[in-house]
């Protein structure tokens, strides 16, 4: 497992290409010069909370995505297949690549969500509508100090970054590729789920960089703090 996800971390961008195989999703790979601070930064802060959130007015609409979610730890739920509603936007007014919106509806699984060991490793698949693999992401997490009746959350984002700065790099010099937000809830009996839904966001253009420079992806996660968990409604 350690290898595995060394491995899901550290990608080199030829492994970016391979995934955009399959019509209906990216177009071809494009020369690009090298990532300005503006592209950089293009999927992140004020924009990227706007995307999650839907303040944006979707350009269309992508049919046919599904995604798979499994998960592992003290013990391993059965894998589920959902379909995910995928939108495009249309942002040149913000100079910034036409960025994916993918929302994964955890309500047919019932008002429980998708039950999860406290600690462990989620995975979730993405799939194009062709059932090639988009993306596959796995999101290590620890929610063992968790109270009952609380929730949370994880955003888990892959950039783009120059070999050899993986620690250090700066914000101009990181390219957002890839982001996954997935909410926790505990319940009233302290058992924690997956609900409501996943949100995925990916850009096309940020998939097409190909500056014949060494880069390699580096995953971050991020939770709350102060307070980690906050109380249910």
């Amino acid at each position: 497992m350690g290898r595995r996800l060394k491995g899901a971390r550290r990608l080199k961008l030829s492994s970016l290409r391979s995934l955009r195989k399959g019509p209906g999703l990216l177009s071809p790979p494009s020369a690009s010069p090298v990532p300005t601070p503006t592209v950089s930064r293009t999927l992140l802060g004020n924009f990227e909370e706007s995307l999650l959130r839907g303040r944006f007015a979707p350009s269309g609409h992508i049919e046919g995505f599904t995604a798979e979610i499994g998960a592992s730890g003290s013990y391993c739920p059965q894998h589920v297949t959902l379909p995910v509603t995928v939108t495009f936007f249309d942002v040149s007014e913000q100079n910034a690549p036409a960025p994916f919106l993918g929302v994964v509806d955890l309500n047919p699984l019932g008002r429980k969500g998708y039950s999860v060991p406290k600690v462990g490793t989620i995975q979730v698949t993405l799939f194009n509508p062709n059932q090639t693999v988009v993306k596959m992401f796995l999101v290590t997490f620890d929610f063992s100090d968790m109270p009952a009746a609380h929730m949370t959350f994880l955003r888990h984002r892959l950039f783009l970054v120059p070999v050899g700065e993986e620690g250090n790099a700066s914000p101009t010099r990181r390219l957002l590729c890839y982001l996954l937000h997935l909410r926790f809830r505990s319940s009233r009996s302290g058992r924690l789920s997956l609900h409501g839904d996943i949100r995925l966001l990916f850009s096309r253009r940020s998939l097409e960089l190909d500056t014949g420079l060494p880069y390699e992806l580096q995953a971050v996660t991020e939770a709350p703090h102060n307070p980690r968990y906050s109380p249910l409604p």
